[in-house]
């Protein structure tokens, strides 16, 4: 790929938006198989109108690679969030990056990385303190990426099945 642009999602975006989220949702169903299913059909209505919704949102952004013919190539999703005060604990307000996808076509080649800087830079001019992310542990999945950015783990939910 020569060139890509990374902006803000738009209202024309949205098509091409299902078609990352429903990319992003199988890409997991792959990993944790015992925890999401592929649907029989998306309801793709109701994510047009929860993007729809969420771009016009204040505390919530959608940055999106734009590659060279056009076509949406990667997402991110970022909110800013605030704790909730508690006298045990200290609130922070923070971003908190939802979604990240690069097409698979597309990976490997620093995509990823800016847009998380995009997302990080964002939430900094929300007067953000952190950014926190969760995410699947499985080993095609993008915890390594965000070791080598510098994400560390802060808690972990822990399971044993019971076979």
């Amino acid at each position: 790929m020569k060139r890509s642009t990374i902006r803000s999602a738009t209202e024309k975006d949205i098509d091409e938006l299902v078609s990352l989220y429903i990319d992003f949702h199988e890409f997991h169903v792959r990993g944790v198989p015992d925890r999401l299913h592929k649907p029989d059909a998306y309801d793709e209505t109701t994510l047009r109108n929860t993007l729809r919704e969420l771009i016009q949102r204040q505390d919530a952004q959608i940055f999106v690679v734009e590659g060279d013919a056009g076509k949406l190539i990667g997402l991110a999703e970022v909110y800013v969030r605030q704790d909730e005060p508690h006298p045990l604990s200290i609130a922070h307000r923070y971003g908190y990056l939802q979604s990240l996808l690069i097409a698979e076509p597309f990976r490997k080649g620093g995509l990823g990385k800016q847009l998380v800087a995009a997302a990080h830079q964002w939430a900094k001019e929300q007067q953000a303190t952190e950014m926190r992310v969760e995410t699947w542990e499985f080993a095609e999945g993008p915890l390594y990426f965000y070791e080598t950015l510098g994400y560390r783990t802060l808690k972990r939910d822990l399971v044993i099945n019971f076979d």
